[in-house]
């Protein structure tokens, strides 16, 4: 008997054992297997015709034209391929490729493509849809068919009931009687029902008089209305006006407070650090290109350009940035490559939520929706 729980005891452990083994492997990978992220545009665009850049519906469209326009080669269509101003490519792939995710927009639309183990589980390419609502409709048609069929077979299986002449006889019969008793109970009802209105009637007539006293003496109490005079209104409204400078002027005073405690400053620079660290790991670590830009106002372009030299340091070897201060423009060639660690991104954000800064301010910013 020992030996028997023993073996099922030792049969549980290993299941767990295994399912507490796959739980953690599923958390590390998806923990510290990295996404990595690649993408690459171009504007204006101005490329010749390519299926790897192009989408399938502006190749289509080129192509249909080319047809209609007495076989022209595509080299004579180059104006209509100058029409594509932009061009971005983008692909999200995890794990060896077994999540892989494709973005591929121009002038003419956006394609989105997601695949998993290489099979296409979701896509926007008019193609791919359209042939899903053929396969739908095929479906549809089939089983509309076999219901037909089904029901086809029913109709033949059912076969109409005889009935005998005996058997319509005694239905007649039984008709018959069912009438005569009914015909009875009705004229006994109809004495009982007479007798039973007369002493309705009575107490019906002594309980409206009842209630048409009560109904008499609430008209004469709601004709007596409550009038507030005009000064009355006039100071409830100024107490409502104080009342709400009071709550105001609580509020600016909590909040000027939280601004000179110094465990407020200390957590917010905390989670300003953490916040840098996150974005730091997020961006790519890979930037080539050019970018040239220029706004109607001068000054908003020097700013744009001040934001960007504050990372210019991780790309600067590669990429090119040239600011106009004159001339409203934008230009841009561009490839990066990046990737983001999960847990790398967590574990900041779980030292700036259980930080007891942190906690101190959520106390403060709970008091404040209090007051």
């Amino acid at each position: 008997m020992l030996t028997v729980i023993l073996t099922i005891l030792k049969i549980i452990g290993i299941i767990l054992a295994v399912l507490i083994g796959l739980v953690l492997l599923i958390v590390l990978l998806v923990g510290f297997v990295p996404i990595r992220y690649k993408a690459s545009g171009e504007y204006p665009y101005e490329g010749r015709m390519n299926e790897e850049v192009v989408s399938k519906r502006k190749r289509a469209a080129l192509m249909n034209k080319v047809k209609a326009s007495d076989e022209k080669t595509e080299d004579e269509f180059g104006e209509d391929v100058k029409e594509l101003k932009i061009r971005v490519n983008a692909v999200v792939s995890w794990l060896l490729h077994i999540v892989h995710v494709s973005v591929d927009m121009d002038s003419t639309g956006l394609i989105i493509t997601a695949r998993l183990f290489g099979f296409k589980i979701y896509s926007t390419d008019p193609e791919t849809v359209k042939k899903k609502e053929e396969k739908r409709k095929k479906k549809e048609e089939k089983a509309r068919l076999k219901a037909e069929k089904n029901g086809k077979k029913e109709e033949k299986n059912e076969e109409p009931e005889e009935i005998t002449e005996i058997e319509k006889t005694e239905k007649s019969e039984d008709e018959k009687e069912k009438k005569e008793s009914t015909e009875v109970v009705k004229t006994e009802g109809d004495k009982e029902s007479k007798e039973d209105n007369t002493e309705k009637d009575i107490e019906d007539k002594e309980s409206n008089k009842e209630e048409n006293k009560e109904e008499n003496k609430d008209k004469t109490e709601k004709e007596e209305p409550e009038k507030l005079s005009f000064i009355e209104k006039i100071q409830n409204k100024f107490e409502g006006i104080k009342n709400k400078l009071a709550s105001l002027k609580k509020k600016k005073d909590y909040i000027l407070d939280m601004k000179d405690d110094k465990r407020v400053r200390n957590g917010i620079s905390y989670a300003k650090d953490k916040l840098f660290l996150i974005i730091k790991r997020v961006l790519p670590k890979k930037l080539e290109g050019r970018v040239a830009f220029g706004m109607e106002d001068p000054s908003t372009t020097g700013k744009i350009t001040a934001g960007a030299c504050l990372f210019y340091c991780l790309w600067g070897n590669h990429f090119t940035l040239e600011p106009d201060f004159d001339n409203k423009k934008l230009e841009a060639d561009v490839s990066l490559k990046g990737r983001i660690v999960l847990a790398l991104l967590v574990i900041p954000a779980l030292k700036v939520w259980f930080n007891k800064d942190i906690k101190y301010i959520r106390k403060k910013v709970g008091g404040f929706k209090k007051l």
